[in-house]
């Protein structure tokens, strides 16, 4: 069974129109009737939804996991314990807004992982400057903050249109953007802070990694 025979099942178990769950989740009756028939897949900000409106664990929704209800340890995705973070390709150059209209998708994560009190957003590795730690097309996610302690990574946009994730070092009114990579063609690369319009938007605090 595959996740739009899952989605259909769900659906008519409720007694829902596609309708009515295109209504719910803020999307035309025929996307769910493209999702429904395996022509398409929906995004995961649309299964997050999904899974709460259902009542059931996300795993369910899109793997087929056993949908057990009320096991010890089992956790709920629904709008109480989860935010869904938006995904970014890439930093949106000049003063970066962070608009709806630079993410690509959404991902649910659980608030006990975060902060109340914090704005975060997911960004997608570009590259291989920083292999060590994750590879090209893993995702970060990123608490927004001015101030990176020494030695962490952070995300840093330089000369107002350049976005990096390096390890950051401050002294005075320089900073120091250092690589960690397997590839010698990335090295250390220090700016004046003032001078090259060097900016902190955040520090990672989480990685999602694609292993070979």
């Amino acid at each position: 069974m595959h996740i739009g025979e899952r989605i259909k099942m769900l659906r008519k178990e409720r007694k829902m129109t596609q309708e009515d769950l295109a209504n719910i989740l803020k999307v035309a009756p025929t996307a769910v009737s493209a999702w429904e028939s395996g022509r398409n897949k929906p995004l995961m900000d649309k299964l997050s939804m999904m899974s709460a409106c259902f009542e059931i664990p996300l795993s369910h929704l899109i793997e087929g996991a056993p949908n057990i209800r009320n096991a010890p340890g089992m956790e709920f995705l629904n709008e109480k314990n989860v935010r869904l973070i938006g995904v970014y390709g890439n930093i949106p150059a000049g003063e970066p807004n962070f608009t709806n209209e630079y993410i690509e998708a959404y991902m649910p994560t659980l608030n006990s992982m975060l902060k109340t009190n914090k704005e975060y957003f997911f960004l997608r590795v570009n590259g291989n400057s920083m292999n060590k730690e994750f590879s090209d097309g893993s995702l970060i996610l990123v608490e927004k903050t001015t101030y990176v302690d020494k030695g962490k990574i952070g995300v840093v946009l330089v000369n107002d249109h350049d976005a990096t994730v390096k390890k950051v070092n401050i002294a005075d009114e320089n900073i120091t953007l250092t690589p960690c990579s397997t590839d010698p063609f990335y090295e250390e690369k220090t700016y004046n802070i003032k001078n090259d319009r060097v900016r902190i938007l955040g520090k990672v605090v989480q990685a999602i990694k694609i292993y070979d």
